[in-house]
């Protein structure tokens, strides 16, 4: 369903919709009904290449309850733990960057609002906000003879949180500040009503640290501690010993857009470089905060960096990096594993007298001698016999550098069509039991298919196959990790589950279960929990 001519369209939350920025409706907008209070994650998803999108979440009287302006023209944006009250919501969709283009809209439930924590007097509370949990709620009540002072104190020097003060029974906002004050002071009547804090993240790529604390006025009663450097609060009766909150974490830098392509770590925290483009190889070094190495190669699906660091070259995950520069040109590395044969096929030829033979093997291979005999008449002959060494052969293992053997694809959350689907055939040499777990069935030494999935809102990433005889599935994840399952859901087919999946590179084997036979069915991908075999 699509959002035309300015007409608002309806989406429910467990809906994804395709629609598009369009010069005759450059703001697609779309009706959110919610029966009871929610928490809801809404992702936005470009499909067109180059359309950067920007979300607005707004209440029917046209307050702006959530922004989303994608300043740095990301393809995909999200709103995480937005929470809303039974009602009807206007969601605006726009280009953030001009062009036009086509986009998917997702709304899914999120985790239900957690009640407000009550604020004791005198007792200050550490909190955090950040994308992740750009929320948290207090609640307190005010006294019939006192005036109360509420503070709010940023920890961070850099940025502050949004604070909003409401009244609990009618949510009339009484007061608000943004972001760009690193604390807040207010004064609170004497009187029973009760009020609601609201602090919020402002967007920003750090989290916002904080603490919060609620006293009387006329120093009676527990106080809150001092602020550091400020002026000491008198002395309690009693002696609340201050909160000590973690130091904030260290701000990203943007990564260049122009020059050289480099690498950093995505988050700030420490990742791995290693010697080769796996985690089964040793790490060589670290990279940490904005520290950046320089990009010389990269694997042919991306899933895998070739870079170098104070002149010390090593391999990182994709999926734990941010990407800078001009990153066009680096070359594709195609790695050539070392090949064995598991059969021999040697040709023997006598003299004077010829004979050829084909010895061939499976488990084995023969290395035959032989002795000719001779007579000195006119017309030789030859004997020889045979005496057979045995040498166990190479045996067949999955191989995840190998190009997989039906192609390879990226999938970012929220994709479409769900379930993505490609043909296969299970079976190959390859006997999976060596991975142990209670792993079978046989595979390729390749993969049959490769992965690379950026994680989103949605929380189940599911993989099954269906096919025409029993089968089994092996999943390297991006771990590392293999996964193994035989039967699923009361059928001879496999099914694997990742809850809130992790973004990188999932290698998937189809085997047989009986060792010499091929399967032939579909291999299938999907969000869609209703989606099984």
């Amino acid at each position: 369903m699509r959002a035309q001519g300015g007409e608002p369209t309806p989406i429910a939350v467990g809906e994804n919709h395709i629609g598009a920025v369009t010069a005759d409706n450059p703001v697609p907008n779309y009706l959110l009904t919610v029966e009871a209070p929610l928490t809801v994650d809404i992702q936005l998803l470009a499909i067109t290449q180059g359309f950067a999108p920007a979300l607005r979440v707004l209440d029917l009287a046209g307050a702006i309850l959530n922004e989303e302006p994608n300043a740095t023209a990301q393809s995909a944006i999200r709103v995480a733990a937005l929470e809303l009250d039974a009602g009807v919501y206007r969601l605006e969709v726009q280009s953030a960057n001009g062009q036009l283009g086509q986009y998917v809209l997702g709304v899914l439930a999120g985790a239900p609002p957690q009640p407000p924590v009550p604020l004791v007097l005198g007792t200050p509370v550490a909190g955090e906000v950040s994308a992740e949990a750009p929320h948290q709620r207090y609640t307190f009540t005010g006294t019939a003879a006192n005036v109360l002072l509420l503070t709010v104190r940023g920890e961070s020097v850099e940025q502050g949180a949004e604070i909003t003060l409401s009244d609990a029974e009618s949510d009339e906002v009484l007061a608000s500040s943004g972001a760009q004050v690193l604390g807040v002071r207010y004064r609170i009547p004497a009187g029973t009503l009760s009020y609601l804090v609201e602090v919020s993240h402002s967007g920003d790529p750090a989290a916002a640290l904080y603490t919060i604390c609620l006293e009387n006025e006329d120093g009676s009663g527990p106080l809150c501690p001092a602020a550091p450097g400020g002026t000491p609060t008198p002395t309690p009766a009693v002696a609340v010993a201050p909160t000590v909150v973690p130091a904030s974490p260290v701000p990203l830098q943007p990564l260049p857009a122009t020059g050289p392509c480099v690498v950093a770590s995505l988050t700030g925290g420490t990742v791995n470089v290693r010697s080769g483009p796996a985690t089964t190889f040793p790490v060589v070094y670290q990279l940490s905060g904005n520290t950046q190495a320089a990009v010389t190669g990269r694997l042919p699906d991306g899933s895998w960096h070739q870079v170098t660091y104070n002149g010390a070259p090593g391999w990182i995950s994709t999926s734990v990096i941010r990407i800078g520069g001009q990153c066009g040109t680096v070359p594709a590395i195609t790695l050539t594993p070392a090949t064995t044969s598991d059969t021999l096929t040697p040709t023997m030829t006598t003299t004077p007298a010829t004979a050829t033979w084909t010895p061939t093997g499976t488990l084995y291979t023969e290395t035959p001698t032989w002795t000719p005999t001779s007579t000195m008449d006119t017309t030789p002959t030859a004997t020889w016999t045979p005496t057979w060494t045995l040498t166990p052969a190479a045996v067949a293992t999955l191989n995840f550098s190998l190009p997989p053997v039906y192609g390879s694809s990226s999938l970012t959350s929220g994709f479409v069509p769900d379930p993505f689907s490609v043909g296969a055939t299970a079976g190959g040499p390859a006997n999976v039991a060596y991975l142990g777990g209670g792993c079978s069935g046989f595979a390729t030494a390749a993969p049959t298919f490769s992965f690379n999935y950026t994680a989103g809102a949605f929380p189940t990433l599911r993989f099954y196959f269906i096919g025409s005889a029993d089968t089994t599935m092996i999943i390297n994840a991006p771990s590392g990790s293999y996964y193994c399952v035989d039967d699923s859901f009361g059928t001879l087919n496999p099914t694997i589950d990742f809850n809130s999946p992790s973004s990188g590179r999932y290698d998937i084997w189809i085997g047989s279960y009986a060792m010499g036979t091929s399967v032939g069915g579909t291999l299938y991908v999907t969000e869609n929990t209703g989606n099984h075999p």
